[in-house]
């Protein structure tokens, strides 16, 4: 397997986290709201999409944050429009897309699904030092990518069983 990407999507900072021969790279990308219109938005989510897009090659397995969304309201319908374009986007170029839920990250982590996220920081400082993560975004990307190359069948690091999401335990096996 090539490239492994870790995303952890967000219309303001996403984390990127690139596993590949056992190195690391991992950034954010930042976006910032140009304007007031909707269609300030959608061109705000396209230019996001295609940031994202210039960091991928082809053949490379691709992770993403699936997002829950709660609540009500135009900024949450924004929030799951923006992702369901930006992953409509990677799809249509790349098609191992793997989504990767926020209790899954925690689990990978950890070893528990309801940790937070200075958890999951602190958990990749230690098990993962090499990765060199500057904040929460890329903390989870860096598990975005792990939990994806375990989907891929090719695993970027060993982990204890207790990790493993209960839901990709016979998936796996």
């Amino acid at each position: 397997m090539g490239r492994v990407i870790g995303i952890d999507y967000s219309t303001t900072s996403t984390g990127i986290a690139i596993a590949a021969g056992g190195q690391w790279e991992t950034f954010s990308l930042e976006s910032a709201p140009t304007g007031r219109t909707l269609g300030d938005y959608y061109d705000r989510i396209i230019d996001l999409a295609y940031r994202i897009e210039s960091v991928l090659h082809d053949g490379d397995v691709l992770g993403i944050e699936g997002i829950a969304f709660a609540g009500r309201g135009s900024s949450v319908d924004r929030l799951h429009y923006a992702w369901h374009r930006t992953v409509e986007h990677l799809t249509t170029r790349h098609s191992a897309l793997h989504v990767v839920t926020t209790n899954q990250v925690k689990q990978l982590a950890t070893g528990k699904g309801n940790a937070n996220k200075d958890e999951v920081l602190l958990a990749t400082e230690r098990r993962i030092p090499q990765t060199r993560v500057s904040n929460n975004d890329e903390a989870d990307a860096v598990w975005i990518a792990v939990g994806a190359s375990i989907l891929a069948g090719s695993p970027v690091i060993d982990l204890p069983a207790a990790h493993m999401p209960k839901a990709w335990k016979e998936k796996v096996a």
